[in-house]
């Protein structure tokens, strides 16, 4: 599979991004009863409205698909825990 395509959508989606945030935020980030909306939140409004969303459906492959549908019956095969220890989960020893 070549590397190509994603590096050529990755560079623009980058250069758009650095281009011009604040165009973009202001253009579709909805005002909040008259206060300006921070970076942050312009950009979440741009991810909640979609309106810069790809056309291009983004599907996995059968295999993929095959291996997370097995990740995720194999889960239901682990007992809950009694109690939440986060100390299990702690690689230092």
């Amino acid at each position: 599979m070549s590397k190509k395509p994603f590096y050529i959508v990755s560079v623009y989606c980058l250069a758009m991004m650095a281009a011009s945030p604040s165009m973009a935020a202001e253009q579709s980030a909805p005002q909040q009863q008259g206060a300006e909306l921070t970076q942050t939140e312009a950009w979440l409004a741009l991810q909640r409205e979609g309106g810069q969303a790809s056309l291009d459906k983004q599907a996995l492959s059968g295999p993929v698909m095959d291996n997370i549908h097995k990740r995720y019956l194999d889960s239901f095969t682990r007992p809950i825990p009694e109690r939440f220890d986060p100390g299990q989960f702690n690689n230092r020893q």
